[in-house]
């Protein structure tokens, strides 16, 4: 994110985009990010404390084995529209998909290691990455560790502080002096 913050800061949107578009840009990756936290917030609730103990195949896990990455990627993309630069966005995404493969992969061997047969059939019947909605199911009730719960709340949160972060920088006139050195 670190990356995305700098390049939205250092380059200005393309001046070839209207200045609606632009705004309709930053609108709708607001939605996004607001999806995107919210999403975050989901999978929290059903893998703080538990993620590498027990295995979760509920909530927003029984319709796609890695709504977490799935969230980040929307999130992603998102950052890049709302700071009003496609090419940022394009840039974010391309980039999510060279890295997370890997990661998914390493990821997928220790659970498979870990959880055996029970998380093979979880894998034949949950896809990796477009939900299956029908799959949905959750439970009457999940038990929360509320201190972890509380610790995961603030890094859910990263793209909504990256957006704060550029607010910030975009009121105070930042980013124009950056810029103009």
């Amino acid at each position: 994110m670190l990356f995305a913050l700098t390049y939205a800061v250092l380059v200005p949107a393309p001046a070839a985009i209207p200045a609606i578009v632009l705004k309709l840009f930053e609108w709708v990756g607001l939605g996004l990010l607001i999806v995107t936290t919210l999403g975050r917030l989901w999978c929290l609730s059903y893998i703080a404390g538990i993620k590498n103990e027990v295995m979760v195949t509920e909530g927003p896990y029984s319709v796609v084995r890695n709504p977490l990455y799935v969230f980040n990627f929307i999130g992603a993309v998102a950052f890049g529209l709302i700071v009003a630069n496609p090419l940022l966005a394009a840039l974010l995404a391309a980039g999510f998909s060279v890295f997370y493969p890997s990661v998914i992969r390493n990821e997928e061997a220790v659970l498979a290691q870990v959880f055996g047969e029970t998380y093979a059939r979880y894998c034949d019947a949950t896809p990796r990455w477009l939900p299956r909605w029908s799959n949905f199911h959750e439970p009457e009730s999940w038990n929360i560790n509320p201190r972890l719960f509380r610790g995961g709340m603030l890094d859910a949160m990263w793209f909504l502080w990256a957006y704060m972060i550029w607010k910030i920088f975009e009121e105070f006139g930042v980013l124009q002096w950056i810029r103009s050195i």
